[in-house]
């Protein structure tokens, strides 16, 4: 097994990162059931994707997650997220992400603020410290940072943005991606929301994502989405909502030559009162 390890992850280094450190993270589950466009959602649903959903007014949140890449043992990934409302308009968040194998290992902080400008603009910024290590070779840390914006332009369609590490730093001698989204959802009700996304990196094609939320009933969540450069990738799952405001999603990305990725988070969240 561990030889199988580290075959599919050298495969999967190759085929994305090309010269750079710090692939993206593997989403939480329930943005991977929604291929992961989440740049423009007007809630956090889907955990803290838009560092400007911090202005929503979201009170207090918990959400933990993990993913098996690919069905691979011995790669471990993991992702925490906490976000606290200051005030009617704005909001803290923190992020923890770990992703390794038995010789690499990377890892993210990250302390957000957002905040509500009108009732149709909202602005965030995020600072980020990140980790890597590598037997034989060592570690490296480094800090950037990122902006991003959330605007309702028509009262049922949003739009998001965001831009991170702008300066294309360095963690060592290797190149940390720069990454811009840029998406839309459409939310005509709270049953339904569809979104849509392109993801660039400086260094890759664009990636061109795009989501379903179906709520048929207040306790259950049904997702479906896909995401596309190189190769196209499924991704689908339901979420759960149970007493005391806990939740737990399930999701799953299938890659065409990789296979599945199955995902499992629990959330609690406290809304605002209107």
């Amino acid at each position: 097994m561990r030889h199988f390890t580290l075959l599919v992850f050298s495969f999967f280094l190759y085929t994305t990162i090309h010269a750079q450190v710090y692939m993206r993270p593997f989403e939480n589950a329930a943005a991977m059931g929604m291929g992961g466009a989440t740049i423009a959602i007007p809630s956090l649903s889907a955990g803290l994707a838009n560092e400007a959903q911090l202005g929503l007014g979201e009170r207090l949140g918990f959400w933990v997650g993990s993913a098996l890449p690919y069905g691979v043992t011995g790669w471990h990934t993991g992702n925490v997220q906490a976000v606290a409302g200051i005030g009617k308009y704005s909001g803290v968040g923190l992020g923890i992400e770990h992703s390794a194998v038995d010789i690499y290992a990377e890892h993210r902080f990250r302390l957000a603020y957002g905040r509500r400008l009108t009732e149709a603009f909202y602005l965030g910024g995020s600072v980020d410290v990140l980790r890597a290590s590598a037997q034989e070779y060592g570690s490296a840390t480094m800090a950037t940072f990122g902006l991003s914006m959330l605007a309702r332009v028509l009262p049922d369609v949003w739009i998001g943005a965001k831009i991170q590490n702008p300066f294309q730093q360095k963690i060592g001698e290797d190149l940390v991606p720069t990454l811009l989204r840029i998406g839309a959802s459409w939310k005509p009700s709270d049953i339904l929301l569809m979104t849509f996304e392109t993801e660039k990196d400086l260094e890759r094609k664009a990636m061109v994502k795009a989501g379903l939320e179906y709520r048929p009933t207040s306790a259950l969540v049904i997702r479906a989405g896909m995401r596309s450069n190189n190769l196209a990738r499924i991704g689908f799952g339901a979420g759960f909502r149970l007493k005391n405001n806990l939740a737990i999603d399930l999701a799953s990305e299938w890659h065409p030559s990789l296979g599945l990725t199955p995902s499992a988070m629990i959330s609690w969240r406290k809304k605002s009162s209107k």
